[in-house]
């Protein structure tokens, strides 16, 4: 495991990072702003009865957002190093936390996790649970983020001679495309049919490892990358994830490692893949709808930004209104939203209240965690505007052509 710190000295505190970092806007402490966060890294060379506390604390409130390294004038890798850091902290930590961290990856990216969740987010949906107090509070935390059952109605299929004329494509569905996004699963594979593409599915889900890999479990994110490189290996055809969040995280795969490099070069996100391969060659029904666009972290940093307001612009009608054209993050940032709800509901609500003050009918976000963290203070407002990834409402307004 690659652990090298020395990057962090490549940072010169000149504090351009500092105005672009949400957790330093929410406290205002130097420790929760990039430079201060890699000037504890540091401390991490040192012997580990030296490390307080309060390094532990900073260091895990860091979002990943990225928006540090999008100014940083020195390119400090501040994202890759915040991973090392964090890999360095995990055997430390009390076996409690390390056992309910381990639990969780597992009820989201094992096989035999997610039906137990799958289980458990149905019979949630059907009851009152999510209201229980006597459940723990990160069970009751996460129950309340679930969004009700909704079913995306879209079009009908081409006929199969129509959907492969272009060649073939992979979509890569993530260990929680079943359990979350089913809806945008089936609308990215409608939507490159419509294109002329053959769409092959894994025959099962597969984690891309960002959980693990930001949790301070490299090893393990290794081991996922290298299955979903095999789960790949029958073909060349593109890679498409619908997730911003994988879709960077695929595409960072190590360039050293001959098992994985070969991945991150063949992975599109369906955005990016659709404005690339799709401008005109959509009918789309007009909507004259006002919809708000959020564009994710990830996908504002790691990917292309304009891709969503691109594809958006395809649908006659729309208005669209770019709720993050100032920056800024809703809070969810993978598991942070259930681990550090202390800041994760600040950074919710601002953002919810630039979403509502656009008055928008319609909401899109390409990322899942964004989605359920959005949907769920909206509804704590009374507002019952659901979000949909971009892909989903182009494949709604889809001509039954």
């Amino acid at each position: 495991m690659n652990d090298d710190l020395s990057a962090t000295r490549r940072c010169v505190k000149c504090g351009l990072c500092l105005p672009h970092c949400p957790t330093f806007a929410l406290t205002g402490n130097e420790a929760d702003s990039p430079r201060g966060r890699l000037s504890l890294m540091e401390m991490l060379e040192r012997p580990a009865e030296d490390w307080s506390p309060g390094l532990f604390r900073h260091l895990d409130q860091c979002l990943m957002c990225h928006a540090c390294e999008a100014m940083c004038p020195s390119q400090v890798p501040y994202s890759r190093l915040m991973d090392r850091a964090r890999a360095r902290l995990e055997p430390r930590r009390p076996w409690r936390r390390r056992a309910a961290t381990a639990l969780g990856l597992a009820l989201l990216t094992r096989a035999g996790g997610r039906r137990l969740s799958a289980v458990a987010i149905t019979a949630a949906r059907l009851s009152r649970a999510r209201r229980l107090p006597l459940l723990p509070p990160a069970l009751r935390r996460w129950l309340q983020l679930l969004p009700p059952k909704a079913d995306l109605r879209l079009p009908a299929p081409p006929k199969p001679a129509a959907s492969s004329a272009r060649g073939a494509v992979n979509l890569f569905t993530g260990c929680s495309g079943d359990l979350f996004d089913a809806h945008t699963q089936a609308a990215s594979k409608l939507l490159l049919e419509r294109l002329g593409y053959k769409v092959n599915l894994a025959a099962r889900a597969h984690c891309c490892g960002a959980l693990h890999q930001h949790a301070g479990r490299p090893e393990r994110a290794r081991q996922l990358a290298i299955a979903t490189a095999r789960a790949f290996a029958d073909n060349a055809d593109p890679i498409i994830s619908f997730a911003s969040g994988c879709s960077a995280h695929l595409r960072s795969y190590p360039q050293n490692d001959p098992q994985t490099q070969a991945l991150s070069g063949r992975t599109t996100d369906i955005c990016d893949f659709l404005v690339a391969h799709g401008a005109g060659a959509l009918a789309l029904k007009p909507l004259p709808e006002s919809v708000a666009i959020h564009v994710p972290c990830t996908h504002r940093h790691c990917l292309d930004p304009s891709s969503i307001q691109t594809l958006m612009s395809w649908i006659p009608g729309l208005q669209p209104t770019m709720v993050t054209a100032e920056g800024g993050c809703c809070g969810a940032a993978g598991a942070y939203m259930l681990t550090q709800p202390q800041l994760s509901d600040p950074l919710r609500d601002a953002m919810t209240q630039r979403v509502m003050a656009t008055g928008a009918s319609l909401l899109v976000t390409s990322n899942i965690g964004c989605a359920l963290q959005l949907a769920a203070g909206l509804r704590q407002r009374g507002v019952e505007l659901r979000p949909l990834h971009p892909a989903a409402l182009l494949a709604m307004q889809l001509s039954d052509a």
